[in-house]
């Protein structure tokens, strides 16, 4: 064992689902994270992330040969990786034979092509994968890596982002997902340091499996889209459907099991290449889009808030809860457990889905090192890359770009958000995890309603989807009813809250239909700069919040550069954007404007896929 008193260097990897990316722990914090597709900028990118653990080795002044750990999420190998992908579609189809023998009918042809696709498996992928592995070590041996490798299962390493970043001495730790390589989801026992599962939740009842699905049919993306689902249900009347989808998915009475019926599966399957103009499934024809939503989230809402329910009445001492894996991406989810009687304190990690493995696998590669490793609470995530101002440079002579004079750029800033001009922030280092911090973000006055349309539309989003607000932290409990309940994780934007008669008057454009906002607390601390703009936008307004949106057009990763920043800020016509320490108005760069004439938002068209793990 290392003495807990010695410097240690541990690169946390992955890449064997989406969202690759890398993370480096130095002594006992995490110093750097990064997703691999802020640097190729296609979406939830699986590729080997070379160019991540380049940028995580430049930004941490490290080489290969300064790693004494190399930290692996699910390096299970070419054997491990079949008998995964073969024992999930076992399962499944077990599940479902019966039941799919009556759905495809006369479709014959249908029927066999999804039996040959559940019994068969092909060995190649899983080699194929393997492959990435070996040249990717090989590339850091050869960079001068001589430490050791370890690695780490995927719903463990979900269970050390939640317990070792939430400061908790004690919680129950719920991971919930679409599937790891063992499981759908688990749920862990964490006191003194060391985490214990206390229980496995197997393939196929997947609460995961249950949101992608009608993500699916509903005609979005599964695993990058349920955000929408989530977005719609609130405009929906869950009572309408609310029976259907809970017999469709609920936790078993006498289990701590959740039960997914079999047509969840067999629509995945036979939806994921729905041609345009294709009906819905006969049982959910009658409804609308909205209805549907809002059945199908009341069904996860009440099956996860039934399970944790169970687990504070057997474990009545521990009255905090940890929570990641991708279905903690639903906000409105994380607010029902927040909202629990026996819940003093919820943290939800912020890198909730794939893009926090590499993260759990080195901080539990560093929990069993030396003395271990103590929960604790990072002050904040801005964990990536920086912006350089040598590339500032660059990019100012090559477009001729013209800064503002600006002696108070906090003020300036909150001039023009006070005038309703539309300001994007590149400064310093980008946060990790999906959302907008305040280093890769887009702000607007709250006070503006049809925001969710226009501005929307610019961004070529979906118009249902709501904004944000990031709001003083101080002001909390002035704009969201409980407010200071769970503040650190709030944050971090990953839960919800019920709005204050004040915030839903004053600021309306931040408030969704169903009265609630997803909203990032700030603090000085934190953040100065994001939060001066913010204290000062208060000065002239008396309102402490603001629209907060990512920075990036439709279907993009969020910005990382300033030449990523410099394209989206002309793709989306915004007002003003702000680069480190420098302020470049719109109407004062036409050269800008002429030189990058045509730029558009990335064209992306990854394949959809069937496989669990994918």
């Amino acid at each position: 064992m290392v003495p807990g008193s010695l410097l240690m260097n541990i690169l946390g990897i992955h890449f064997n689902t989406h969202e690759s990316g890398v993370a480096v722990v130095s002594d006992d914090r995490l110093v750097h994270a990064v997703s691999q597709e802020r640097m190729d900028r296609q979406k939830m990118s699986d590729a080997t992330p070379t160019e991540a653990v380049t940028a995580a080795l430049e930004a941490t002044d490290l080489t290969p040969a300064d790693i004494d750990y190399l930290a692996i999420s699910d390096d299970i190998g070419v054997d491990g990786y079949y008998a995964s992908r073969k024992n999930f579609k076992k399962a499944q189809f077990r599940e479902t034979f019966g039941p799919a023998v009556g759905y495809f009918g006369p479709r014959v042809w249908a029927l066999a092509k999804y039996c040959r696709r559940m019994l068969l498996t092909n060995r190649n992928s899983s080699a194929k994968r393997q492959k990435r592995w070996d040249e990717l070590r090989a590339m850091l041996r050869e960079q001068g890596f001589a430490g050791e490798e370890k690695s780490y299962e995927h719903g463990y390493s979900h269970a050390a982002t939640a317990y070792y970043c939430s400061g908790f001495d004690s919680c129950l730790v719920f991971i919930m997902e679409a599937a790891g390589f063992i499981n759908a989801s688990s749920v862990y026992l964490a006191r003194d340091g060391k985490l214990e599962k206390i229980l496995d939740i197997p393939w196929p009842h997947s609460p995961g499996r249950w949101y992608e699905t009608i993500t699916l049919l509903l005609g979005f993306r599964p695993a990058r889209h349920e955000g929408k689902i989530t977005g719609l249900a609130a405009l929906g009347d869950p009572d309408v459907l609310g029976d259907y989808a809970r017999s469709l998915f609920h936790l078993e009475e006498d289990s701590d099991d959740f039960y997914l019926s079999p047509y969840l599966h067999l629509w995945r399957w036979d939806y994921r290449k729905r041609k345009a103009g294709r009906p819905l499934p006969k049982p959910l024809r009658p409804y609308s889009r909205e209805d549907i939503s809002a059945a199908w989230q009341l069904a996860l809402e009440e099956a996860i808030v039934g399970l944790v329910k169970r687990y504070l009445e057997r474990y009545p001492d521990i009255r905090n809860i940890a929570l990641a894996g991708g279905v903690h991406g639903n906000v409105k989810l994380n607010q029902r457990i927040n909202s629990l009687a026996g819940v003093d304190e919820i943290y939800v990690h912020p890198g909730m889905g794939d893009c926090g493995q590499p993260v759990g696998a080195a901080l539990a590669c560093r929990a069993e090192l030396g003395d271990g490793l103590k929960p604790y609470r990072p002050k904040n995530v801005y964990l990536g890359p920086e912006v350089r101002d040598e590339e500032i440079k660059q990019l100012a002579d090559e477009y001729e770009l013209v800064f503002e004079d600006s002696q108070d750029l906090p003020g300036d800033v909150a001039k023009l958000l006070a005038d309703k001009k539309i300001v994007a922030l590149c400064h310093g280092r980008m946060e990790y995890g999906p959302r907008a911090l305040g280093n890769r973000t887009i702000l607007y006055a709250t006070t503006d309603p049809s925001v969710n349309d226009w501005l929307n539309h610019q961004l070529k989003r979906t118009e249902f989807m709501p904004f944000a607000p990031v709001t003083l932290i101080e002001d909390a409990e002035k704009c969201y009813i409980n407010g200071n309940k769970s503040a650190y994780t709030a944050g971090f934007m990953t839960v919800c809250y019920d709005c204050t008669d004040f915030m839903k008057q004053t600021q309306p454009a931040v408030v969704h239909v169903d009265g609630t906002a997803r909203p990032q607390y700030i603090s000085r601390d934190q953040n100065p700069f994001y939060y001066d703009v913010l204290a000062k936008y208060k000065e002239l307004t008396g309102l402490p919040s603001l629209v907060n949106t990512s920075f990036n057009m439709h279907e993009e990763p969020i910005v990382c550069t300033a030449t990523d920043a410099l394209k989206a800020f002309v793709a989306s016509n915004l007002d003003a954007l702000v680069l480190n320490d420098k302020l470049i108005l719109k109407d004062s760069n036409p050269i800008l404007r002429q030189k990058m004439a045509g730029i558009h938002e990335v064209d992306q068209t990854p394949e959809d896929s069937d496989d669990p793990q994918n």
